[in-house]
């Protein structure tokens, strides 16, 4: 990471991953992105590489998602797969990864920048940064120790920015009567939304909590798990879901969460696990398949201090564009990947 990112879960100082390369016969070819994020329990890259030198190819053979099952690096490693055979796909008929998600995918999408934990002073100073940059949507890490911490750090940002759209992201850091309390605390300063509040598996609260809300609220860790995530779409516990590809399985399994949500009168926005430009790449398509009125959590290319492809990709204005090639429509660079690189390529053949 170019500086360590505060949240409620930790600080995150860099990423770790697995680039996954198909190419058939034909010479064909597509790329996926496997970076578990190991502060939420799924797993390392080590542990991709240990499936991936289990099954091998084999895994494109048959049903990868039964082949996994619920091992660590799992999700990542299925992402990483679902999003190769698609960008395969996609190149091989000549049109954009996210035309095969949507009959008609928007050419941009909407990015808020991201700004993690720290004094009130810099976060003033990351927004406007962000502000400067273009961004008009600003998501701010709380929950990261008392209230009135918080409230000092929005109430500074909300002074600095006065024009900007601030959302905020918990990352299911309070009990109930703590999120209600900050939500009151909190309102004041035209708080667009609120991701999280409470923990992934409190469903109960969650819904008691967004019943009550004079702003929009949205789960993420509730979404990551397939029995919390029912509940929440069943009960709409949440006026938004949070979509994170890399915790889901990929794009297709990821859509589906939308559109079963969507039925439920539920929205969805789209945000990566701090990837490289790869991984946000696929995010991006998929964010350009759904219909959303809120901005996506795209712009963490800025917080990379390396990337795996030569220019990294970055919002221009608040807005992240889909690249002009075919498939992903980007490419890991030989020299950026082998300046990160901890291991050769590894092959296997089916």
């Amino acid at each position: 990471m170019r500086v360590r990112f505060e949240t409620a879960m930790g600080t995150l100082e860099d990423r770790e991953g697995v680039i996954v390369e198909i190419v058939d016969a034909d010479g064909g070819r597509g790329i996926g992105e496997a970076s578990p994020l190991p502060e939420l329990g799924a797993g390392r890259a080590a542990d991709v590489l240990a499936l991936l030198e289990r099954g091998g190819a084999a895994l494109l053979a048959g049903d990868a998602g039964v082949a996994l099952g619920a091992a660590p690096g799992a999700q990542a490693l299925r992402c990483a797969l679902d999003v190769a055979a698609l960008d395969r796909e996609a190149r091989r008929r000549g049109v954009p990864l996210s035309g095969l998600l949507a009959e008609e995918p928007a050419p941009w999408v909407a990015a808020n920048a991201v700004i993690g934990g720290g004094p009130p002073g810099e976060v003033v100073r990351h927004g406007l940064e962000a502000l400067h940059a273009g961004y008009s949507v600003l998501k701010l890490k709380v929950g990261m120790g008392p209230l009135g911490d918080d409230v000092r750090r929005i109430e500074a940002l909300r002074t600095a920015c006065p024009e900007a759209t601030i959302r905020l992201d918990a990352n299911g850091a309070w009990d109930e009567a703590t999120a209600i309390r900050a939500i009151a605390a909190f309102y004041p300063y035209r708080i667009e939304l609120l991701e999280q509040p409470v923990p992934g598996d409190a469903i109960d609260a969650l819904a008691r909590v967004r019943h009550d809300a004079p702003l929009r609220i949205a789960a993420d860790e509730s979404v990551q798990h397939e029995h919390s995530r029912d509940q929440v779409i069943e009960r709409r516990a949440a006026d938004l879901l949070v979509l994170k590809p890399m915790l889901l399985g990929g794009l297709r399994p990821a859509l589906d969460i939308a559109r079963r949500a969507a039925d439920r009168g539920i929205g969805a926005f789209v945000t990566t696990t701090y990837d490289s430009s790869i991984g946000i790449a696929a995010a991006l398509h998929l964010a350009a398949a759904l219909t959303s009125d809120a901005a996506h959590g795209l712009g963490t290319g800025e917080h990379l201090g390396r990337d795996v492809v030569a220019q990294t990709l970055l919002p221009r204005a608040g807005r992240l564009a889909l690249p002009a090639a075919p498939g992903l429509g980007v490419d890991y660079d030989n020299d950026a990947l082998d300046a990160v690189a901890t291991g050769p390529w590894r092959e296997a053949h089916v």
